[in-house]
């Protein structure tokens, strides 16, 4: 028995190391799997390793422990207990063997697996990449597209900025208006030209209400929706105490994208001053050359009129015993000295010299004299004065009598429109502004009829009755404040509240300036 076995020791020997070379190198494998799957539990290959170094394992330990138990069965002389185990070995490296076998021909599906993980992440990883560029390049686009809007949004703030400061600062009436024409905004220069406190009393108003003629409104509105703009048409505008203002409008209308009108936007430019001051030197100019003629007039007639005056007073003391030729005598004495009158007042209209000097006058003063002479025959007539003397109003330079004559001729001429039971008003004020004083004389008579106005300064132009008045009155005031540098204004009815509150129906307003630097040298 021991001659037949020893050959087969080597072989026993190196299939047991075998074996356990086969177990220890699978445990190795085993492990490294193992670490690997930890290490990327989602890998796919490494999940595959594990369970193939896994049936190695179970191959190797089943293979190894059926040869260790039959060597050493056999070595003990216990042949038939190995006969009877051998079976379940035999079964157990099969079933091993098999696994072993199956995931080794699974590797190629695995692997086909893995090609296409890996195809498709290498095809994730450049869209990742290309996603990346993308993001980088819209991130770039971004911040260009911010700068662009915050460079475009300053350029608009500059811009709005400018426009606010021109419509802020403008002097003339810049106003916006809805297609409704209610005004949406307007600028300080108009809400002060309309006779405002701030904007927002005007923010919501018709435009049309501040037209003192509706007609002309409805003129305006016709053209507008014509044409869709107006351009440099006077207009009256009038204020809430009533005072109008003139002035020269430039309106268009705005229309949004689809071209619908949405409102207009306009631009007014206030004439009141250059109006006064245009038919002022008009009034100067026609009064300049009426003057001229007048004077030539006087000359020529009151020669003759000595004459005839001489005469009469000698047939006078020769007839003083004809009573019918001595009435007579003295008719034409009476009526050739009222032609003289009227020729002197002639002579002063064209010439206002005269050897009054030019003094520092006291306004208020002389407003005082003149009511000292005048009142009592006012009183007469139940016509009383309403006195309202500024205080503290600085001198002018001026000719005092014909200072005097001017007021005592604007008391005549309201004392003759109430004729009795009435109230004349006398202000005097100082606006430091214009640098002017102003002397104003109003009445609760009838007043002027519009259509009259513009010729009351006209020499020789009266409403009064015949044998009452030359109308030369107004002509000579007028005169005389032009001499002083300023100029007499009429308003029938007042356009200030606190003079028809006061109940008048006409006023004449005095404008003397302070400073006259000509004065002198022109008298």
């Amino acid at each position: 028995m021991m001659i037949e076995s020893l050959p087969l020791f080597p072989v026993y020997v190196v299939d047991f190391i075998g074996a356990l070379l086969m177990v220890i190198f699978s445990l190795i494998a085993f492990f490294y799997a193992r670490r690997l799957t930890i290490l990327q539990p989602k890998s796919v290959l490494w999940t595959y390793m594990f369970w193939f170094s896994m049936a190695l394992v179970a191959l190797a330990v089943s293979r190894g422990v059926g040869h260790t138990v039959r060597f050493v069965l056999l070595y003990h002389g216990m042949p038939g207990l190995w006969k009877a185990i051998a079976p379940f070995s035999g079964g157990l490296n099969t079933i091993t063997f098999t696994s072993v076998a199956v995931l080794t021909f699974y590797y190629s599906n695995v692997r086909d697996v893995i090609d296409r993980v890996k195809n498709d992440a290498e095809a994730l990883y450049e869209a990742n990449v290309r996603l990346q560029n993308a993001q980088e390049a819209l991130r770039r686009l971004n911040q260009n597209l911010e700068q662009m809007v915050e460079e475009r949004t300053r350029e608009l703030r500059q811009s709005e900025k400018k426009f606010r400061g021109l419509f802020e600062g403008s002097k003339d009436m810049i106003f916006f208006c809805n297609s409704d024409h209610l005004i949406e905004d307007i600028n300080p220069s108009a809400v002060e030209l309309l006779g405002f406190k701030s904007r927002e009393e005007v923010i919501g108003r018709p435009f049309k209400d501040f037209f003192k003629d509706e007609k002309q409104w409805e003129m305006f509105k016709k053209e507008l929706c014509e044409k869709g703009h107006i351009k440099d048409i006077e207009a009256e505008l009038v204020r809430p105490d009533g005072s109008t203002r003139h002035v020269i409008l430039t309106i268009s209308e705005m229309k949004d994208e689809n071209g619908n009108i949405r409102g207009c936007e306009g631009i007014g430019k206030d004439i009141t001053k250059m109006k006064q001051v245009t038919e002022s030197l008009i009034q100067s100019e026609k009064m300049a050359s009426v003057g001229q003629l007048a004077a030539g007039v006087a000359h020529e007639i009151n020669t003759p009129l000595g004459i005839i005056l001489g005469y009469a007073q000698l047939l006078e003391e020769e007839c003083e015993d004809n009573k019918d030729a001595l009435e007579s005598l003295k008719i034409i004495e009476k009526q050739t000295k009222i032609c003289k009158r009227i020729v002197g007042d002639l002579l002063k209209f064209s010439r206002s010299s005269s050897d009054s000097q030019i003094t520092d006058v006291d306004v208020n003063e002389c407003v005082n004299e003149v009511l000292a002479v005048t009142e009592h025959s006012l009183n007469m007539d139940r016509i009383y004065i309403n006195k309202n003397l500024a205080e503290s109003l600085p001198h002018i330079k001026a000719k005092k009598e014909k200072l005097r004559q001017v007021i005592i001729n604007l008391l005549n001429n309201a004392h003759h429109a109430i004729e009795h039971d009435g109230i004349i008003g006398i202000w005097t004020e100082y606006d430091e502004e214009k640098d002017e004083i102003r002397i104003i004389i109003g009445d609760t008579g009838e007043g002027i009829p519009p259509e009259i106005q513009g010729k009351i300064f006209d020499p020789f132009f009266t409403t009064k009755s015949v044998g009452k008045g030359t109308g030369l009155g107004l002509s000579v005031s007028f005169g005389i404040i032009k001499d002083h540098g300023g100029y007499i204004e009429a308003q029938s009815p007042p356009k200030e509240k606190r003079f028809v509150n006061a109940g008048m129906e006409t006023v004449m307003i005095i404008h003397l300036p302070v400073h006259q630097e000509n004065l002198e040298d022109e008298q």
